[in-house]
């Protein structure tokens, strides 16, 4: 008997080897200043380090392209950005700002779609109230149900098997009063 061909499986669309979501780090207490506090600076000056030396986040290559929410009339869409910053200028990468924060599922198609993302790092640093279905609009099917108000040191990391995306939380281990949870 001879057996039938069998076909490839389809191919699927272009895809980050990883996508890392990040929340702004620190803002005023008060949440008064569209900028990021002084403990926030001194976070994105160390996740700069952190997401180009990190031996689990590197894994995949250094980071290829850079996000965050395009500026909105309330200011704390300032926060991402800066946030970014300090890596943008180690990595000499834009800071790309396409969509408002609310958008965010045309950000994750973007990037899905987008063939020079294919196998890279992807970086997004958003609002905190969004990642829980930003994460799902790459394709997490069960992303944690909300990003806590006063969490400032977690990471998301999504990686991709076949079709299937998977959500690791880890730990920034920055600043002293980091969380050890």
């Amino acid at each position: 008997h001879a057996r039938p061909l069998e076909h490839p499986a389809p191919s699927a669309s272009a895809r980050p080897a990883q996508v890392i979501l990040l929340r702004h780090a620190e803002k005023a207490r008060d949440g008064s200043d569209v900028h990021l506090s002084e403990r926030g600076r001194a976070r994105a000056l160390a996740l700069a380090d952190l997401l180009t030396t990190n031996a689990v986040l590197a894994v995949k290559g250094s980071p290829a392209a850079l996000f965050a929410p395009k500026f909105t009339k309330r200011g704390h869409t300032l926060r991402p950005y800066e946030t970014l910053e300090p890596l943008a200028q180690k990595l000499k990468l834009p800071i790309q700002m396409l969509v408002r924060p609310a958008d965010y599922a045309t950000l994750a198609h973007y990037v899905l779609d987008d063939p020079g993302l294919d196998g890279k790092t992807v970086v997004i640093c958003w609002i905190h109230d969004d990642l829980p279905g930003l994460a799902a609009a790459f394709g997490v099917r069960s992303p944690p149900a909300h990003w806590k108000e006063k969490v400032y040191d977690r990471i998301w990391v999504i990686t991709y098997k076949g079709n299937r995306a998977a959500l690791k939380k880890l730990r920034q281990h920055l600043l002293p009063g980091d969380s050890a949870k």
